[in-house]
């Protein structure tokens, strides 16, 4: 019998809990440490290797799935696959192929997945990259979640939307406190911990900008339900964004960067804008004239992703010797 363990070097990631529910797999999230602190990186993933490992021999996996970056955790699945016989595949997220620091290691990301089961990439982009390895691949995007369970929330404006946020350096926070200085009659409600905001940016937040800060799920969810549009931005080309696709999941209007994967996948209910005040106040005020169109649209995009999941889902269950075990 097939046995999965799910190996995530982070303190917590939506997108592989969801993947590792489908797959049936135990997951372990594993993190020690404040991550970004490159000279704290040896020992913090000494100790994370430490504890994988011993979860590893304490559960004899028959496929070990890991999230990468960071790829040492990939490097330690490959051993353990080697000593014990089993195998492994690397899920690859956009970071393990354009972060600066993990730039430095594709030479190594290729030589693991050249021995791994398969290796999960996200988008087109990334399915390039690897395709040139000569390795196995498999292109996963979409991946659905149940979203039905959230606390009901009451908001207030004329207009509202949730801000799916992180506050790193990755999103342009402070071009979305300037569009939202220019339109005193919507309300934003931001998502995540704002504690790594400079503090420039956290003095250029207008009244209408409330910062949640990091919600319990079922409240986050009911946030989501409860906007009438949902804005998530990234300054990071070849990203494909998880709070896009908890947006489709919900069925809410999406306000995205026009990068063209986004583009791509986020084909309909989708407003696209520029990383600027300007373009981001012009995309929001679209949103809010053609709010029924982008809401029909937006379940008509999620009845397709939905129905693509259903194929994809038994392609990688195939791959991984799985197909009739898993719901």
């Amino acid at each position: 019998m097939t046995k999965i363990t799910f190996i995530s070097w982070c303190p917590y990631h939506r997108r592989t809990e969801l993947l590792a529910q489908h797959l049936n797999a135990t997951l372990h999230f594993i993190h020690y440490g404040r991550s970004g602190k490159l000279l704290q990186a040896p020992i913090r993933y000494l100790i994370q290797g430490a504890k994988t490992w011993r979860i590893l021999l304490r559960e004899r996996p028959t496929i070990v799935l890991v999230q990468n970056p960071p790829i040492f955790c990939a490097l330690l699945a490959a051993l353990y696959a080697l000593i014990y016989g089993g195998q492994y595949v690397i899920d690859s997220h956009t970071g393990a192929f354009v972060q600066g620091r993990w730039r430095w290691w594709l030479w190594l990301h290729r030589i693991l997945s050249q021995r791994a089961l398969t290796t999960i990439v996200h988008n087109n982009s990334q399915e390039k990259i690897v395709k040139q390895w000569g390795c196995h691949y498999f292109l996963l995007a979409f991946t659905p979640g149940d979203y039905s369970l959230g606390n009901q929330f009451s908001l207030d404006g004329r207009f509202n939307v949730a801000v799916i946020s992180s506050f790193t350096n990755e999103e342009p926070t402070d071009v979305m406190f300037e569009a939202a200085s220019h339109l005193p009659n919507v309300e934003f409600y931001f998502t995540g911990n704002p504690r790594s905001l400079p503090q420039q940016v956290l003095a250029q937040k207008p009244n209408n900008c409330h910062l949640m800060g990091y919600l319990p799920y079922d409240q986050y969810t009911g946030l989501l339900q409860a906007a009438d549009a949902i804005m998530t931005l990234t300054n990071r080309d070849h990203t494909l964004l998880m709070g896009g696709f908890e947006t489709v999941s919900i069925g809410k209007p999406l306000i995205t960067s026009d990068w063209p994967v986004l583009k791509d996948y986020f084909s309909l209910g989708t407003v696209y804008v520029p990383n600027t005040a300007q373009g981001v106040s012009r995309g929001i005020c679209q949103a809010q004239a053609k709010r029924d169109t982008l809401q029909r649209d937006i379940l008509k995009l999620r009845d397709m992703l939905e129905n693509e999941w259903k194929q994809k889902l038994e392609e990688l269950q195939d791959i991984l010797g799985i197909r009739g075990t898993t719901s």
